[in-house]
């Protein structure tokens, strides 16, 4: 290559360069403060700290915000070596690549997980949310997809939570995913908004709206039913992993030490390619299960217990007791 080509090449790229700042800088019909203020280049959630301090203090350290680095996940996903997770762990803009379908990951701010640009940023580098604000610094388009169940089916249809909802009772009456996960809070500066910390399985408050469990004794027998009353999808959702255990034991009259518990049933998708059928529990439905009570029992006691993994067990930090019920015989 000659001399004055490499010059002429050189200028070329130092030229589109020097537009490519141009247009980043310019003052843009959706700059803020009127178009006084440079439109910004958005690269990471850190500059949104500045102006929603309460919204990033909720979404830091949730398991959005934490959802590429967390143990568990990295444990279950053979570090991410099972690439389909990785996805929706570290996604682009689901904007970028289009509401409701499959994200595609990226390689950067591993520490940001599922972050502020991952639901808010458009193609066009715009900032999207529920209203349109032109004199704030971000200057947000409004657009309704931004805090529509689209958005959360992106990720959260992949094992089929937002199809259970729009089969459930729930969509008919128009509550949606952001009802239940992002509650509206009263802010610092007088309004209203979504709160971003995303309740969810880690949650033992909300776990235990989610169903109704109750324990009689009838003719001899040990009646366990669980009814999915506040979810609004089946139960447990998402992740294979997740499963739902109702336990139970005998304590004899005689003073010997209580039956070792015993699962009378679980609540769970299985893995791809484990056998057995979902056993999940969809939203208003109910599961009973009888267990005949041996002679010489003084009491029975039956549990309810949520595992974050089938191989979580009673008591360790994988698992959430949800509830339990002691009845005492004549």
């Amino acid at each position: 290559m000659s001399p004055a080509v490499r010059i002429g090449l050189a200028i070329a790229v130092l030229g589109a360069v020097g537009v490519a700042a141009v247009w980043l800088a310019r003052p843009g019909p959706h700059a803020g403060g009127g178009g006084t203020e440079s439109r910004r280049h958005w690269i990471s959630s850190r500059q949104c700290q500045e102006c929603h301090a309460e919204v990033w203090d909720e979404w830091h350290g949730s398991h959005h915000q934490i959802s590429y680095l967390n143990p568990e996940v990295r444990k279950l996903s053979d570090e991410f070596r099972v690439k389909e997770c990785q996805a929706c762990h570290l996604p682009r803009p689901i904007f970028e690549t289009g509401i409701g379908n499959r994200t595609l990951p990226r390689i950067t701010r591993p520490d940001e997980g599922v972050d502020c640009l991952t639901c808010h940023l458009a193609p066009d580098g715009q900032i999207l949310a529920r209203r349109a604000r032109p004199d704030v610094p971000c200057a947000p388009r409004a657009d309704a997809r931004a805090s529509a169940v689209e958005a959360c089916e992106t990720c959260h249809n992949q094992h089929g939570t937002t199809d259970q909802w729009r089969a459930s009772e729930w969509a008919r009456k128009g509550t949606t995913c952001n009802d239940c996960h992002m509650p509206e809070v009263q802010r610092r500066h007088g309004g209203k908004g979504r709160e971003h910390v995303f309740h969810g399985a880690h949650d033992a408050a909300m776990l235990r709206k989610a169903g109704t469990f109750r324990a009689e004794v009838h003719d001899g027998e040990l009646r366990m039913t669980l009814t999915n009353t506040g979810a609004g999808h089946n139960f447990p959702t998402e992740e294979r992993h997740r499963a739902v255990d109702i336990v139970y034991r005998f304590v004899p009259r005689d003073g010997a030490p209580p039956a070792e518990w015993t699962r009378a049933w679980r609540f769970r998708q299985p893995y791809r390619d484990e056998p057995g059928e979902n056993t999940q529990l969809p939203a208003g439905a109910s599961k009973e299960v009888r267990v005949a009570i041996p002679p010489g029992t003084a009491r029975v006691q039956a549990r309810l217990w949520y595992r974050l993994t089938p191989f979580s067990v009673d008591g360790d930090p994988g698992s959430t007791l949800l509830d339990e019920k002691e009845i005492p015989l004549p």
